[in-house]
């Protein structure tokens, strides 16, 4: 029944029979009967032809997905021969929006690739909508982010936790009435905004100061609006960025003043422009996980990055 699967994606993927017919090197009348056939063997149409371009019909759509894990069962095996026949090697395909890449997974990878040589390693850099998708889809590996995914379709291991702290540039006037709270570059490498002692900033210090945004879709945007919500504070936004990184080099800028995790201060190069403030909220706690799809067999090279990051 699925011997046919992959005449039925293609002309799914193109919407043509003719077109179909051609990327597969086979005559339109000959891909046309094959496509009967199957669907007289399955006894519902696959297609509906009616329309322009061709549309799956709902039987199609369960065919297609149906399809879709048998090749994902045949990757996930051909993985596990090249893993059982070479032990410790294969490709490892990660995840991650702009900031984990470039501060999170560096260390992590260099040990990997110290201790898995054989390995080869990919990196996929995208928005959180897109990561899931990737992961679900099997483009990639795993994926690390701070970010929640449905537990019935992703397993989760936690890495660590991280937390977002104020980003103010030192030229803003707010300054002056919030000097009490104030934290240095050094006081955040060294953890004193996690300290139960150390005051938080109460955001209405910031008065009509400019704010940078993350964009709906991200982690850090829900928790901020959040923040914001409980302090009954609306920030006067001026700018929205979907990477992290963007937001604080435009505060650096003395652009406007953001929310940024501890994460990115703590590895970015020194900058003296800007004032930190501890943010007191729980929504500014959080966790970097590395996620999985929970329907894929779990391969060698997975195991051995999950193994590097405990």
């Amino acid at each position: 029944m699925f011997k046919l699967k992959h005449y039925v994606q293609q002309i799914a993927r193109v919407g043509s029979f003719s077109q179909a017919a051609e990327n597969l090197y086979v005559s339109q009348p000959s891909l046309s009967a094959s496509i009967k056939r199957l669907e007289t063997q399955i006894g519902e149409p696959l297609f509906d032809r009616s329309c322009h371009p061709v549309a799956l019909t709902p039987c199609g759509q369960e065919y297609l997905r149906a399809a879709r894990q048998i090749d994902m069962a045949e990757e996930d095996f051909t993985a596990f021969l090249e893993e059982y026949r070479s032990c410790a090697t294969g490709k490892l395909i990660i995840g991650g929006s702009n900031l984990n890449i470039s501060f999170v997974l560096p260390s992590l990878l260099e040990r990997f690739v110290r201790e898995y040589p054989g390995i080869e390693l990919e990196l996929v850099e995208g928005n959180i909508a897109q990561l899931q998708q990737f992961l679900a889809e099997g483009r990639v590996d795993l994926v690390m982010d701070s970010c929640e995914m449905d537990p019935q379709h992703f397993r989760s291991y936690l890495y660590r936790e991280e937390t977002l702290i104020l980003a103010v540039p030192t030229a803003f006037p707010c300054n002056t009435d919030a000097a009490h709270y104030a934290l240095s570059w050094d006081h955040i490498r060294s953890g004193r905004h996690r300290d139960a002692a150390t005051p938080a900033l109460p955001l209405a210090l910031l008065g009509d100061s400019p704010f940078i945004s993350m964009t709906q879709e991200t982690d850090t945007s829900q928790r901020v609006q959040l923040i914001c919500a409980d302090s009954a504070f609306t920030p006067n936004t001026i700018l929205s960025f979907s990477q992290q990184s963007t937001a604080f080099n435009m505060a650096c800028a003395g652009l406007g003043f953001t929310f940024i995790s501890d994460t990115l201060v703590k590895n970015a190069r020194f900058r003296p422009d800007l004032v930190f403030y501890k943010v007191g909220s729980p929504e500014s706690y959080r966790h970097i996980k590395v996620f999985v799809n929970a329907a894929r067999r779990m391969s060698y090279a997975v195991k051995a990055f999950l193994e590097i990051a405990k």
